[in-house]
């Protein structure tokens, strides 16, 4: 089961200052997430996003039994296991695990609490596709047949239902009759032809009308 967690302004540690540590980072910064990553050296990469603020670098070795790292550990809402070590990943998640906090081995997805799926982003729009850590590969190149499949009119269609959920609300008070009205909506041949035209104006005043009948 795939949980969106919401995850800005949270605390996340990441082990490991490599490629990968860079691309967790990089990941859980768009989110404005709090992140900390440790590692003995950083990629020019990450140390350029501490340089912009945007990820705290510490320069340790990743002992789990010391004070500094298990104070880290402890202040963390979310923890990554990257080292290019897979003993020590598996250590910082017994660890972690002790103090019940969620964590992510990368190299070892069967003693992970969560799996990182590849995200589609198309405007607004986010779809998740993991193949539960058997392929980080094949969840990349499925990223990109979702993200082609996606079109312009299925972005405004997203707008155009937020804005519509609104006023239904306000109008039907039955939760199964508003549910119907927004698939018509989604349906309906002139509110598919405007949002391919670009038209998102008119189609919420269709969209309106539509709302109005019921």
């Amino acid at each position: 089961m795939l949980i969106d967690l919401k995850v800005a302004g949270k605390n996340v540690l990441i082990f490991g200052g490599g490629n990968i540590g860079e691309k967790k980072a990089r990941k859980f910064s768009q989110a404005n997430s709090k992140v900390t990553v440790v590692s003995k050296s950083f990629t020019d990469g990450l140390k350029q996003l501490s340089q912009r603020g945007k990820v705290k670098l510490v320069e340790a070795e990743a002992d789990v039994n010391s004070p500094s790292i298990s104070s880290l550990i402890s202040k963390s809402n979310l923890i990554i296991a990257a080292t290019d070590n897979r003993k020590l990943n598996e250590s910082i998640v017994k660890k972690t695990r002790k103090r019940g906090i969620l964590v992510c081995a990368v190299d070892t997805p069967t003693i992970s609490d969560f799996y990182l799926p590849a995200i589609a982003h198309v405007g607004k729009i986010r779809i998740a596709i993991s193949t539960g850590g058997k392929s980080p590969a094949m969840a990349r190149v499925l990223r990109k047949r979702v993200e082609e499949l996606i079109t312009k009119e299925d972005i405004l269609q997203v707008t155009l239902q937020h804005y519509a959920r609104k006023v239904t609300r306000s109008r039907i008070p039955d939760k199964e009759a508003r549910k119907n009205v927004l698939y018509q909506i989604i349906q309906d041949h002139n509110v598919k032809r405007l949002l391919k035209e670009g038209n998102l104006k008119e189609a919420k005043a269709v969209a309106k009308q539509i709302i109005e009948r019921h």
